[in-house]
């Protein structure tokens, strides 16, 4: 779904009102907060709104997927090196 509308990984909400029929779409570019989807709706309502073709004939299927925990994904495990015989800067040195 994401891919079709162009959206996903803003790290940020992201909203689309979608026309099924007329396979159309519009995304929400606006603060995401009361005033900023009431105006965006608005918009929308008055023909005002940017729209965009969904790509392909037909609606995107929708995929089931696992439920968020809402935690963070885990980071993979990194080797630990050791640095300390590496010298990175001459302390000896004034030049730049």
């Amino acid at each position: 779904m994401e891919e079709a509308f162009g959206i996903g990984g803003f790290g940020y909400p992201a909203m689309v009102a979608v026309n099924s029929r007329k396979l159309k779409y519009s995304t929400m570019t606006g603060s995401f907060g009361k005033d900023g989807i009431s105006e965006f709706l608005r918009d929308l309502s008055y023909g005002k709104g940017k729209t965009s073709s969904i790509r392909g004939t037909e609606f995107p299927k929708l995929e089931t997927v696992e439920a968020w925990d809402g935690k963070d994904g885990v980071l993979p495990q990194t080797d630990d090196i050791d640095l300390s015989d590496v010298e990175l800067d001459d302390l000896d040195k004034t030049e730049l």
